[in-house]
């Protein structure tokens, strides 16, 4: 229903500029959709393909960009060597996102930090180990922000289901975000 609309009104719109927005609403639904699929079908492989990590780092940027309506900034800093990496790529969106989502509810629930922002950021690691594996070359991603942190208490089950620091929150986000970087043999801390 939501793509459906998004597509009607991408029909509507007067001005071509403004179909960016559709388009948006278009994709994301198609993604949540893809997303709904595989929490409730069978666990399926991640669908791989070579992509520029920085694509899924600026997809999730403007995501949080438009979400934020401009009262938190989005800090970029890449690594722009990092080669092309084998991964799904909506997946590592949904990762991503799902963290950088926290951040930004974890910024706006509290008003009285001083200059909130979020930071992305990428690097290569060498030589590192996940798990029992030797990687050559890993890279290492980072969802930064200057918000009040995590409580003590929920450290330890951070990642479980159902877990959540927040009244309204799902406690879904971290565990689908660690089910998907386990999938693509990642490690999130």
């Amino acid at each position: 229903g939501i793509r459906g609309a998004a597509q009607l009104l991408a029909r509507e719109l007067p001005d071509p500029a403004l179909r960016d927005y559709t388009n948006v609403i278009i994709e994301e639904a198609d993604r949540l959709r893809n997303l709904v699929d595989r929490m409730l079908g069978s666990h399926k492989l991640p669908q791989l393909g070579l992509c520029n990590i920085h694509e899924v780092l600026e997809r999730v940027a403007s995501l949080i960009e438009a979400e934020s309506q401009g009262r938190v900034p989005l800090l970029r800093d890449y690594d722009p060597s990092i080669p092309e990496l084998l991964i799904d790529q909506e997946q590592m969106i949904q990762a991503v996102l799902n963290i950088a989502r926290n951040a930004l509810q974890a910024l706006l629930e509290n008003p009285l930090q001083q200059s909130p922002h979020i930071i992305l950021r990428s690097r290569t690691l060498r030589q590192f180990t996940i798990g029992h594996q030797r990687h050559r070359l890993a890279v290492h991603i980072e969802v930064i922000d200057n918000g009040p942190g995590l409580p003590p208490e929920l450290r330890e089950t951070l990642f479980y289901p159902m877990v959540s620091g927040r009244p309204e929150g799902t406690g879904l986000g971290l565990a689908i975000t660690q089910n998907i970087i386990s999938q693509h043999q990642g490690l999130v801390e």
